[in-house]
């Protein structure tokens, strides 16, 4: 996106965070509208991601599982500059991941079996399993390095009002501007290169998009529309990131955060509720409980 900006006068931006912030549920819906039709002018790829918090940062659930677990931090919070600099702690993170996912965890024979038959990814299934179902993840050490995105802005309304009591926010992820980062390397060669800059010493870089051509069938994963962004650098937020690639590359705009307005929750459950976005959508098990 080339310098979005919001469409209404009322709708200011915090000059600190750029978070955008409509007055009204109705306002906040012209502005999502505004930045759908710009992109689809413009042939850019919009991905979405809903969160009850405003405060929440853009980490995976494995980042703010190890940043509650071992320092104690909120999922408002990040890291001190001081940690957020040191490679030790980059070692840390990274040690971790890989611990969970190489020596404690592997795909199942039966998944390996479907990988070999049918040329899905066995790891990229592993984590989409643990994404959508986190009630079968190891409770030790829970959570993926994924963030679950999808590719409609209603999916990603119902995750941002889902539980919410107060200000939530959607953000809107221009893919087109992330650069080279849909991935056809299967996850297992990702891990290995994680391992491989794990020592050399070396930070693991921009989020990476996975939404693999070939995919076991989900009915929960089809209806959501997902695809994952996997968060490579566990120190930062993708936010954090995707800001500091905006700064190098000047108009261009990677995400904006738009900020549902507080005392909205009924009207937007109303407004998905006719669209046909409610929890036996998302959850289409639930149907058959």
């Amino acid at each position: 996106m080339k310098s979005p900006a919001p469409t209404l006068l009322s709708t200011k931006v915090n000059p600190s965070t750029k978070e955008w912030l409509p007055v009204s549920l109705d306002t906040f819906l012209t502005e999502l509208d505004a930045l759908k039709h710009a992109a689809k002018d413009a042939g850019s790829l919009l991905l979405f991601r809903g969160q009850c918090r405003r405060e929440w940062r853009l980490d995976s659930t494995f980042a703010r599982s190890v940043k509650s677990l071992l320092f104690g931090i909120k999922p408002g919070e990040g890291y001190s500059e001081r940690l957020r600099n040191s490679k030790d702690l980059n070692a840390v993170l990274s040690s971790l991941l890989l611990l969970k996912f190489g020596t404690l965890l592997e795909p199942s024979a039966e998944l390996k079996s479907v990988e070999a038959q049918h040329g899905v990814d066995a790891w990229f299934e592993l984590m989409k399993r643990y994404q959508q179902y986190p009630e079968e993840d190891a409770p030790s050490l829970p959570g993926t390095n994924f963030l679950d995105w999808s590719q409609s802005s209603d999916v990603g309304l119902f995750f941002a009002n889902d539980g919410r009591d107060g200000q939530g926010a959607l953000f809107v992820c221009d893919a087109t501007a992330t650069g080279k980062t849909l991935q056809t390397l299967p996850v297992i060669q990702v891990l290995h290169k994680i391992r491989e800059q794990l020592m050399q010493g070396l930070a693991n870089g921009s989020p990476l998009l996975f939404s693999p051509a070939r995919q076991i069938a989900n009915q929960r994963a089809k209806n959501q529309e997902a695809v994952y962004f996997a968060q490579l650098e566990l120190r930062m937020d993708m936010l954090e990131l995707w800001r500091m690639q905006e700064d190098k590359k000047g108009n261009d705009t990677i995400v904006v955060k738009l900020v549902l307005p507080a005392c909205s929750e009924t009207d937007l459950t109303r407004y998905l509720s006719k669209k046909g976005i409610d929890r036996t959508f998302i959850y289409p098990e639930s149907r058959n409980a």
